[in-house]
């Protein structure tokens, strides 16, 4: 094996994905840290300093009975050949399911499995000591085979976080934490926003934990000239599967996540106005926190209100801040500015240079007093996007933007794809299969 650099080997703190068989889960890395798969806690150490694509096999640790510890080997076992030489019956009506038919006991399989034995091994015991494997049809042969395999399979390999990878995992979960958004829908959204290595795009994600801007970041992708300004209501940002995924810090430095109304009145009403109220507000902050101390505040109280204090004025100086409304305040000099406030007024800066190649809006809301706020930072000739988990605010949508002269092509629809399962003789849709998957909004702004 070659040289590996960092960027190809797993660090701490980066994420990866465990798979193991069908099975994946997003982790990130930490020198002690354990993760868990199933009923087991898996030690990370093992992981460090490894490629992607490792393969492991897993085995008892020497330090603790709870934890797993894992192995390098070269490939994972598989069950090939493990029916071969046996017969199988035609039909399964004579066999009783009384649990007798297995004649080792649960106690003998903990055995083989503390024992170090691989799944091949213990499957190929369980069939010899199974009085009516043989009398079950060849369909009911691999399917026990299959379910004993992933009950007893004992290898994992890591894997380079991709947004396919990060998107099935959350949608699996739990699809509400990414607005119910599947992979084939956030494909197209990327298609009919154009977004790509060159331009400036404007988004809006209120609800996929991240899962949006990470997409975007992909799409753009590192070393190149693109810019994305990331808009969030609330505090902060869900910026989760942004880290997922690893993206090196060039490419993070050119997203700029900025609050909604921040970036709004910031946009309009300038950045003097939006620093009078600063330090209106830092004053009365002041005097409130002078007056508590005069009459004895308890520490509990004063580590709180510096905390209070303390959160939305970051850690920059204003320069310059005598010459703004002389008595406003006292203590100028006290005054720091937010840190939130460099990162929106470099945001604004960006679109009064320029406006945007590309509109996204990703919403729980109702997405059309959003539309109508967004679209005038959109250039001429380019497309937007809205999605929506469900049609009706979409259609509302429609019908506004359909009285503007200044939109045009619009298209309101759903691109339901249903899985299927392709085996020989059975290939029929997939019966547990999530319906979800939003609605799409496109069109195009013109002069």
């Amino acid at each position: 094996m070659g040289h590996q650099t960092a960027e190809e080997t797993v660090q701490p703190g980066n994420y990866v994905i465990i798979e193991k068989r069908n099975y994946r889960k997003l982790c990130k890395v930490t020198e002690k840290g354990t993760f868990t798969l199933g009923k087991e806690q898996v030690e990370m150490v093992h992981l460090l300093d490894k490629p992607y694509w490792t393969t492991f096999k897993m085995l008892p640790s020497k330090t603790s009975k709870k934890h797993v510890s894992l192995e390098v080997t070269l490939r994972a076992e598989t069950m090939e050949d493990i029916r071969q030489g046996l017969s199988s019956g035609t039909d399964n009506r004579l066999i009783t399911d009384d649990g007798t038919s297995q004649k080792l006991s649960k106690e003998e399989i903990e055995d083989l499995r503390e024992a170090g034995k691989s799944s091949k091994e213990i499957v190929t015991s369980l069939i010899s000591n199974s009085s009516s494997f043989t009398t079950k049809t060849e369909f009911s042969q691999e399917k026990y085979i299959k379910k004993k395999e992933k009950k007893y399979f004992r290898c994992l390999t890591i894997r380079k976080p991709t947004i396919s990878m990060i998107q099935e995992i959350y949608f699996r979960q739990d699809s509400s934490k990414i607005n119910f958004l599947r992979m084939d829908t956030l494909s197209q959204i990327l298609s009919y926003s154009d977004v790509k290595s060159e331009g400036k795009f404007l988004l809006y994600d209120s609800g996929t934990s991240g899962l949006c801007p990470a997409a975007l970041l992909s799409r753009i992708g590192a070393d190149t000239s693109g810019v994305m300004v990331y808009l969030h209501p609330g505090n902060q940002a869900h910026l989760t599967l942004v880290q997922a995924m690893n993206f090196p810090g060039e490419l993070v430095n050119r997203m700029m996540t900025v609050n909604l109304y921040n970036f709004l009145r910031i946009y309009e009403q300038g950045k003097e106005e939006i620093l009078k109220e600063l330090v209106a507000k830092h004053c009365d902050w002041k005097r409130t926190k002078e007056m508590l101390a005069s009459d004895g505040m308890s520490p509990a109280k004063k580590a709180k209100l510096d905390n209070q204090g303390e959160n939305g004025l970051g850690e920059e100086k204003i320069e310059g801040m005598e010459t703004i409304e002389n008595g406003v305040c006292h203590i100028p000099n006290s005054f720091k500015e937010p840190k939130w406030l460099g990162e929106t007024r470099k945001a604004v800066d960006c679109f009064k240079k320029g406006k945007a190649d590309g509109l996204i809006i990703v919403t729980k809301e109702h997405p059309a007093s959003i539309v109508n706020g967004l679209l005038s930072y959109l250039g001429a000739s380019r497309p937007f996007v809205i999605y929506h988990c469900h049609r009706e605010p979409l259609q509302e949508t429609y019908v506004a933007l359909k009285q503007r002269k200044d939109v045009v092509n619009l298209r309101l629809f759903s691109n339901f794809c249903r899985e299927y399962q392709v085996l020989p003789n059975r290939t029929h849709p997939e019966i547990m299969m999530n319906d979800l998957g939003g609605y799409l909004l496109t069109g195009f702004l013109v002069e």
